[in-house]
């Protein structure tokens, strides 16, 4: 497009489009990101534990929260859909510990017994009444339900455990 604009255009024109090719660029560049914290790439090479892993260390570093991903990958590796549902029931987690919860750690394991996938996100933070929950609005609310059925939809069972001021445990079990 700049090529192709006069000569005698003024120079305002021109640094508005270099400020529009430069809004494009960012745009695109946050897209690619999103996409790959939908699904990253080192979920579908290495595993839940090592993506969870890389994802904490992310989160960490954009949240000042301490995260530690606990366990070994499952031999055999999960389903993909299963492995999906899960990175995201924790990036969902983590995302709710950081903005509700005050939570200065937070703790995810996973742990396999008798063909039974066990998942925990652990936070430190203030806690909360599962009983009294908020209805779900427009732009809020809709986490706890949407990781529930996240879990559910793999054949996965999802529970809250938490009090005021005793932080939040969220546990998904998948049997395989």
């Amino acid at each position: 497009v700049q090529t192709q604009l006069p000569e005698e255009s003024t120079d305002l024109l021109r640094s508005r489009l270099d400020e529009s090719l430069s809004l494009v660029e960012q745009t695109a560049e946050r897209i690619r990101d999103v996409m790959a914290n939908l699904r990253p790439p080192v979920l579908d090479d290495y595993g839940l534990v090592s993506a969870l892993r890389w994802y904490g260390e992310q989160f960490a570093t954009r949240t000042a929260i301490a995260v530690t991903v606990e366990g070994e990958e499952p031999v055999p590796r999960l389903d993909a859909q299963v492995e999906n549902a899960l990175f995201r029931i924790v990036q969902e987690a983590l995302a709710n510990a950081a903005k509700h919860a005050k939570a200065r750690q937070i703790a995810v394991t996973i742990e396999v017994h008798n063909g039974t996938l066990h998942m925990v996100v652990a936070d430190d933070g203030v806690g909360f009444d599962p009983e009294r929950l908020p209805t779900p609005g427009v732009n809020q609310g809709w986490g706890l339900i949407i990781m529930r059925e996240r879990a559910e939809v793999v054949g996965g069972v999802f529970r809250i455990e938490s009090r005021p001021g005793s932080g939040t445990r969220l546990i998904v079990e998948v049997t395989r």
